[in-house]
């Protein structure tokens, strides 16, 4: 913080030679007057005053806008700071934030008209530009702005008018919390205007100013030098200026303002309250002189910005919603602690079920397994039955061969006691009865006794 209020001294001192250095006469019109009514509240300390509405002190301050924004002024004065006139001036401003190659910047656009006590006119349309944060360095953030003008004079009487060009310049500098230094030259060109008593040149004027914000108060000064005009010979003025806020709980925002004018033949005293709500402000600011005749100078300014919401109103909308949101959420809460005794009674059941089911499913396992047990059984008794069914036959087929082996033994021995008789000339009618016992005893027993049925043949035949 010492180093940025160091360098801000030495920029100070460097830029003081330039506030004296343009001290020509001539005379001349469109001398420079409070940009808003809050400006002039401070006592026209705004070459680094960051307000809505008050950039005419210096285009680079247009950057600072954020929001589109809209604003009209009114300014009715018997003195300029050269010295004593009789005007009122109107005036309309637009300042549109935009972005460029990757950097934000505000374009300003508007009109002026002022009339000076009903003899001369003055008619003023600017376009201007500023940067927002072109440049950072180890001091702060550098800004510039340049205003382009088209004035033209015209004589009420006589109908005389003169028309010309004009250029502002500014440059900012933003040291960091809340601080700002700006410098700015109005009418640069010093342009030729000359209609009915006025004749000379829209003066020149240097303006090097500080300003310092915080939440609830903003501080500022301004040294000044302008060249001499119509209205006298140049000057040189020191201005400085504070604000007050006052916030009011969802109330808006009021601000009261005080400043202090001083120069060579014109000192001011400042007054001025404002009133912010929302999107919009009014302010309205008087000027006392403190020499002279004492008439006061007032202004008033309303703006108008969009898409910018009041941050107490924001702040209210802000805890609805976080409301609503805890009731949404613990309704929610709610019904997620229903549903889920819900799935808990319906895991419940489904356990139950699953359980059931798996006793059935083993139950189940236990009967097939006592089924297949029984078919594997089923299955040997029937293989063992099938078994002594084949043992079974198979004893019965040689019990048949042996019952067969055995009449064939027997056969062949009664056939061999046969032939015995036979050799041993036994009567036909012995040998007939043996045949026909043979042939009786072994005729369906399978065996082959076709000798005995042949040999009874032709004993029979004989």
């Amino acid at each position: 913080m010492k180093k940025n209020t160091m360098s801000t001294a030495r920029i100070f001192c460097a830029a003081l030679p330039l506030l004296f250095a343009f001290s020509m006469r001539a005379g001349a019109a469109f001398e420079d007057t409070p940009p808003c009514a809050a400006a002039m509240g401070m006592a026209g300390s705004a070459a680094a005053l960051e307000m809505p509405g008050c950039f005419g002190g210096n285009p680079a301050l247009y950057g600072s806008a954020r929001k589109f924004a809209l604003s009209t002024d009114f300014l009715s004065s018997m003195r300029v700071p050269q010295g004593a006139a009789d005007f009122r001036a109107y005036s309309v401003g637009a300042v549109l934030p935009r972005m460029s190659q990757g950097r934000f910047g505000t374009i300003g656009i508007g009109g002026a008209y002022r009339d000076d006590g009903g003899s001369v006119t003055e008619k003023t349309i600017f376009f201007g530009v500023g940067t927002w944060q072109l440049a950072e360095t180890q001091v702060g953030a550098v800004d510039f702005g340049a205003n382009f003008k088209i004035l033209q004079a015209a004589a009420v009487k006589g109908g005389e008018s003169k028309a010309g060009a004009a250029a502002d310049a500014g440059a900012l500098l933003r040291l960091g919390e809340g601080r700002t230094l700006g410098f700015s030259v109005l009418n640069l060109n010093n342009p030729s205007l000359s209609a009915g008593p006025h004749e000379g040149r829209a003066p020149v004027s240097l303006h090097l100013g500080a300003a310092e914000k915080r939440d609830d108060y903003t501080l500022s000064v301004e040294l000044a030098r302008r060249t001499a005009s119509s209205s006298g010979p140049g000057n040189f003025s020191v201005a400085s200026g504070v604000e007050h806020l006052f916030r009011q709980y969802r109330g808006g925002v009021f601000a009261s303002r005080t400043g202090l004018f001083l120069a060579e033949r014109s000192a001011a005293l400042g007054l001025g309250v404002g009133f912010n709500r929302q999107a919009s402000e009014i302010s309205y600011s008087l000027s006392l002189p403190l020499s002279g005749t004492i008439v006061a100078a007032h202004a008033v300014t309303f703006v108008l910005r969009f898409g910018e919401r009041d941050v107490e109103s924001e702040y209210d909308r802000i805890m609805r919603q976080e409301i609503k949101y805890r009731k949404d959420l613990l309704m929610a809460l709610d019904e997620s602690a229903v549903r889920e005794a819900l799935l808990r009674e319906q895991l419940l059941a489904l356990k139950a079920d699953i359980d059931g089911m798996a006793a059935k499913l083993r139950a189940a396992e236990g009967k097939k397994l006592e089924v297949r047990d029984a078919r594997e059984k089923l299955e040997t008794i029937i293989a063992r039955q099938r078994g002594a069914e084949e043992e079974l036959k198979a004893l019965e087929e040689k019990r048949k061969a042996d019952k067969l082996a055995s009449l064939r033994f027997d056969f062949s021995l009664d056939w061999q006691n046969y032939l015995k008789l036979k050799s041993g000339r036994a009567p036909a009618g012995v040998l007939r009865g043996v045949l026909q016992r043979l042939v009786a005893q072994y005729q369906d027993s399978g065996i082959d006794i076709s000798q005995a049925t042949v040999e009874l043949r032709g004993l029979v035949g004989n």
